[in-house]
């Protein structure tokens, strides 16, 4: 059950990151990227606040992640330029960054789920749309980077 539960998190943070990083694209910055998202979505000023609240609680678990990326890089090259593989060293440092994620997904979907309370039901439908459309050119560009 546990294990589900956290699946239908990652997954809800996947999405949403999708949101955010899949206009990053065409749009570098932060604030152009959630005026971006308000525009497509037609937010009005409280729904622009909660996305906002969304953006900091990712960029927060973002930043995080940044350091904590580092380290485990390293580790794992280490790992790769040694005799012997530690199996059980890249498994706990695998399981860190599962804690790691465990702690910042409550945040994280909190704000989110503040925001979706605030949607209409058109609201969501683009924002499905978008995520459609940001999935399909992102299939369309593994395939072509696997040939």
């Amino acid at each position: 059950m546990k294990r589900t539960v956290f699946s239908i998190v990652a997954g809800v943070v996947a999405a949403v990151g999708l949101l955010f990083w899949g206009v990053g694209h065409a749009h570098r910055s932060s604030e152009r990227r959630m005026a971006w998202i308000a525009k497509r979505l037609n937010l009005d000023e409280q729904q622009k606040l909660k996305l906002e609240a969304v953006h900091e609680a990712m960029r927060q678990a973002r930043e995080q992640f940044h350091q904590e990326r580092a380290e485990l890089f390293g580790e794992v090259a280490a790992q790769l330029q040694s005799e012997q593989l530690d199996q059980a060293k890249l498994l706990q440092l695998l399981e860190q960054r599962q804690a790691m994620m465990s702690q910042v997904a409550p945040q994280v979907i909190a704000t989110v789920a503040e925001l979706h309370a605030s949607l209409t039901p058109e609201q969501k439908a683009k924002a499905v749309e978008h995520l459609e459309h940001f999935k399909d050119r992102m299939g369309h560009h593994d395939h072509h980077s696997h040939h």
